[in-house]
């Protein structure tokens, strides 16, 4: 019994290490299903007019301006409203995460 209750300890310990590496997956997988079309796959801006992830300047925003750009879209650009498209503020949230992985 004890040697139960340790493995499941043991196991539940190594879920919660891992869970952030889950979140950033997930943020990969955003970014390529719906941004990398036009951000390019490693975000530095493929078609005219879309931002270089990459640079510092575009680094320094803060989450908190990441987020409703995406949910809401940059400038109020409707297309690029995901909110409204269906992502979920997980699902934002680890898309932050992930563009901040995108640095040169």
């Amino acid at each position: 019994m004890k040697r139960v209750l340790v493995v499941v300890l043991v196991l539940a310990v190594l879920a919660v290490m891992a869970a952030p590496t889950f979140a950033a997956d997930d943020g990969a997988r955003v970014f390529a299903a719906k941004c990398a079309v036009c951000h390019g796959p490693d975000g530095a801006g493929k078609l005219k007019g879309t931002p270089d992830f990459r640079t510092a300047e575009f680094q320094k925003k803060t989450d908190a301006e990441l987020t409703e750009a995406i949910a809401k879209g940059p400038k109020g650009k409707e297309s690029h409203a995901f909110a409204k498209k269906g992502l979920d503020d997980a699902s934002i949230k680890s898309l932050v995460a992930y563009i901040r992985t995108l640095k040169k």
